[in-house]
């Protein structure tokens, strides 16, 4: 099955290599990554082409003038070949086992698209360390229908926003549906809601394999007067014709939020263009924008304080097993590795969150051992070094600057296990997602098992190869 990667860039140079990177080591070969530059005047087409005279699976498509993100969609959409689409932001970093299992998953389950968690990154703790589904607590696929979307995405606050999400969609359930190209914001909510309407079927998967980076230069939040207009009448367009007094009544919710929203950044308009008496109209006419505009302004002055903390040193291994580790480790416990339509033993959002905070507060050194150990490295936005255990002759693909180390078992010889707990608890048990980052770092007893040998690593160097080479042309 060939999956079609639909991509749009604007400005994006600064991410671009690394999110065009993470789609070509996708597990899943069979595919195609068309990137639509949308007119972006800095050096990302010569970026694009370069990349794509050495990957004939990369197609560059240079817009002459700005159209947006919608306008340059549908232009990979008229160019996309594949049985299934994908659609991925520039300055994100897929897993490279996302699409594989998104597929694999969508199969088993017999949906017309299925989509992962978000996993947030950024350069700042309060860009970091959640993801986007984690409030569902999710440990096996959940069916989304069209009444559970809009509910998601303003018609409801007990859900998180589903509009945001990337799933991989069956092609021909996504027919001959388009971006409305008058929308610059919510342009992925419009499109799948119109999806769920004509009849598909849509399952999120708990695991996080989307690396959802969060930045200043990012558009997908920018609201005003010239993008919740659009939005809400492309709202209007959907519910028009609808009979479901269910799904009308959460779209009526909706729109009730959008009206709110827009009403909102009128008054925002008038206090920027100094305005006084229109803004003063405005409040009178909905006192209750007091609180939003409070609120809006307590947000923005949050986010001019968030500064990068100064990151100190921690030494953590990620593995499926609960064992002692070395003196000045931490061991983060991984969930063993599952078919992504199977059920896991505890919500792998809450593990792929605090792996995203460890990486924005500390210069981590990370020990992944094994296939396990190695998939969840993936996930770590950022690191300063990481070390990967796996069975000797493995030929499992590493992430750039990871070195690799053979496992060998030994006897346990006169050497002080640490006294440490996992980060996050043992893998058959949840992680506490209120639990403080220092109360996860302490000493909190000694789990060591008496008689249990120690695994020991070494790194392996031209001299284990020449040994190799030695072994090899003696039993021949």
């Amino acid at each position: 099955m060939r999956i079609s990667v639909l991509m749009a860039n604007y400005r994006g140079a600064a991410y671009l290599p690394e999110a065009v990177e993470s789609v070509l080591r996708q597990s899943h070969a069979d595919l195609e990554l068309i990137v639509v530059d949308d007119a972006s005047g800095d050096e990302s087409v010569a970026l694009l082409q370069e990349i794509a005279a050495t990957d004939d699976r990369v197609r560059v498509i240079a817009m002459a003038q700005n159209g947006g993100p919608s306008a340059a969609r549908n232009r990979a959409l008229e160019a996309a070949s594949g049985d299934w689409l994908a659609v991925m932001d520039s300055d994100d970093v897929l897993h490279p086992d996302r699409l594989a299992r998104l597929l694999a998953a969508a199969e088993a389950l017999g949906v017309d698209a299925v989509a992962d968690d978000m996993l947030f990154f950024g350069e700042t703790p309060d860009a970091s360390g959640r993801t986007l589904l984690e409030s569902l607590h999710l440990v096996e696929p959940m069916a989304v229908d069209a009444a559970t979307f809009v509910a998601a995405n303003g018609g409801s606050d007990d859900l998180p926003p589903m509009g945001y999400l990337k799933p991989l969609v069956r092609r021909e359930a996504w027919g001959a549906l388009r971006y409305d190209e008058t929308l610059r914001v919510g342009e992925d909510y419009d499109l799948y809601l119109r999806l769920l309407l004509s009849g598909a079927r849509l399952a999120l998967l708990p695991e996080a394999l989307y690396l959802y980076r969060r930045h200043s230069a990012s558009i997908s939040h920018r609201l005003s007067v010239g993008t919740l207009e659009p939005l809400l009448a492309a709202h209007d367009r959907s519910a028009a014709g609808e009979t479901d007094a269910a799904l009308l009544a959460t779209m009526r919710r909706r729109r009730a939020r959008l009206v709110r929203l827009l009403a909102f950044e009128h008054l925002v308009a008038a206090i920027k263009a100094r305005r006084p008496v229109a803004a003063l109209a405005a409040l009178l006419r909905r006192p209750v924008l007091m609180a939003e505009l409070v609120r809006s302004l307590r947000e923005r002055l949050g986010r001019r304080a968030a500064e990068a903390v100064e990151p100190h040193p921690l030494s953590i291994v990620l593995s499926a097993d609960p064992r002692p580790v070395g003196e000045g480790q931490r061991l983060v416990a991984v969930p063993p590795l599952l078919p992504p339509e199977q059920p896991h033993p505890w919500p792998p959002a809450q593990q792929a969150a605090l792996l995203s905070d460890l990486a924005a507060r500390h210069e981590l050194d990370i020990c992944a051992e094994g296939e396990e150990g190695l998939f969840w490295l993936w996930l770590v936005p950022r690191w300063t070094r990481a070390e990967v255990v796996l069975p000797e002759g493995s030929r499992l693909a590493l992430p750039p600057g990871a070195e690799l180390a053979a496992w060998t078992f030994e006897e346990e010889e006169e050497e002080e296990i640490a006294e440490d707990e996992p980060i996050g608890g043992e893998f058959d048990t949840a992680f506490d997602p209120d639990l403080e980052e220092d109360v996860a770092l302490e000493e909190l007893g000694d789990p060591a098992a008496e008689d249990e040998p120690a695994r020991r690593t070494h790194r392996r160097d031209a001299s284990d190869e020449e040994e190799d080479e030695e072994r090899a042309d003696r039993s021949r």
